[in-house]
């Protein structure tokens, strides 16, 4: 006959629920559900065997975490997903089968997901719980289970000290970089083990610039609440500094106009090209059909006035797109026209004003103005 246990989390603790579990040697599974999500938790004879955040199949939350990780493309995943919807099959069973994964980091990732899971349950303050004491079916091996009472401490530690983290690190969409050297680090930490050193090491090489915290800390592998407090601690060392927001739309157009020269072109490129073709169009239009509309005709299209205006629209237009594409490499505007000269060669060569005279030019907030010479 099962037992079964259940209740909510304000009047009876995630601690209590799993103290009682393991004091007792339950085997079953643990179901929680809170606000927006759902964990199931299974123990055998009281200890921990796997924990995962409910999804549409069983392991769902481990061919999640195979992602995140980048043992596996979200397109992979997909087609394993399909072959556990028609065969019935266990993503282990497909991961082991295929070869994608050996068993012992299968296992490694299978504790991830638990540590995880675990350590998200443990900062719940509300929901509602269901233990149904029920045979279990899985192969892990008996030294990879994890007794219920060890976990719920560690679980409490990790916790408590979450609070006193750096609060940059703690936010997933943060980004740092580098601003030191590893062997500094490693001078200031001569009593850490190898092993945590190589976890350090592997955290500031993850950090790029680029990538944000919750992504380095997926990549590490490293968990949750051990990738973060490595992170805090190479913060704390002067190792790593957070960008800003600024800093990072910078870098982002800075990378869009390096990385694409041989791709797409940017708009501010084109942009920058099209008054030139344009006036070459006008040009040969002017040219061949000249003959055909009679010499005074030819001589009034090309005449010094028209001519002159042609060639001031086409410098303020050049000047424009140039000033535009200024903004966009730099993320500010050009403090004079002659600052052009500095942009990168994928937008041209010298993009100072042509002419001898001077033009006008001023920035106004999200705006700016170009004129020709005056007369």
């Amino acid at each position: 006959m099962s037992v079964a246990l259940h209740g909510n989390l304000r009047d009876f603790g995630i601690g209590e629920v799993f103290q009682l579990i393991g004091q007792q040697r339950k085997t079953g599974i643990l179901d929680i559900n809170g606000d927006d999500a759902r964990i199931r938790i299974a123990f055998e004879g009281g200890a921990v065997v796997w924990g995962e955040s409910a999804g549409a199949y069983e392991e769902a939350g481990l061919g999640e975490m195979l992602v995140r990780t980048g043992i596996l493309t979200p397109e992979r995943l997909l087609e394993i997903e399909r072959d556990i919807q028609e065969r019935g099959v266990r993503l282990t069973d497909v991961i082991l089968e295929t070869g994608e994964l050996a068993p012992e980091p299968l296992e490694d990732t299978l504790d991830l997901v638990t540590r995880d899971t675990v350590f998200e349950l443990l900062r719940w303050s509300s929901g509602s719980f269901h233990f149904d004491a029920q045979p279990l079916s899985h192969q892990r091996s008996s030294a990879r289970l994890m007794p219920a009472e060890q976990i719920l401490m560690d679980g409490l530690r990790m916790v408590d000290e979450w609070q006193t983290l750096d609060a940059d690190v703690v936010e997933p969409t943060s980004i740092f970089e580098r601003v030191g050297h590893f062997d500094a680090y490693r001078q200031q930490h001569t009593d850490a083990s190898p092993q945590d050193l190589a976890h350090a090491e592997r955290l500031f090489l993850l950090i790029d610039g680029r990538r944000q915290t919750g992504r380095v800390v997926d990549l590490s592998r490293l968990g949750r609440f051990e990738g973060v407090r490595i992170l805090s601690r190479l913060r704390g060392a002067g190792m790593i500094a957070p960008l800003t927001r600024d800093d990072i739309e910078v870098r982002r157009r800075r990378r869009i106009l390096t990385e694409l020269p041989a791709g797409p072109m940017p708009v501010a490129v084109l942009l920058s090209t099209l008054p030139f073709v344009l006036l070459a169009t006008m040009v040969l239009v002017l040219f061949v059909r000249g003959p055909s509309r009679g010499a005074d005709l030819a001589t009034a299209s090309l005449a010094p006035s028209a001519e002159h205006r042609a060639a001031h629209a086409f410098e303020i237009r050049r000047l424009r797109n140039a000033v535009e594409a200024y903004r966009f490499a730099r993320g500010t505007w050009p403090a004079e026209l002659t600052d052009l000269g500095g942009l990168p060669p994928a937008l041209g060569a010298d993009m100072a004003p042509r002419a001898a005279r001077e033009y006008y030019y001023d920035h106004r907030g999200e705006s700016f103005l170009v004129l020709a010479p005056e007369e």
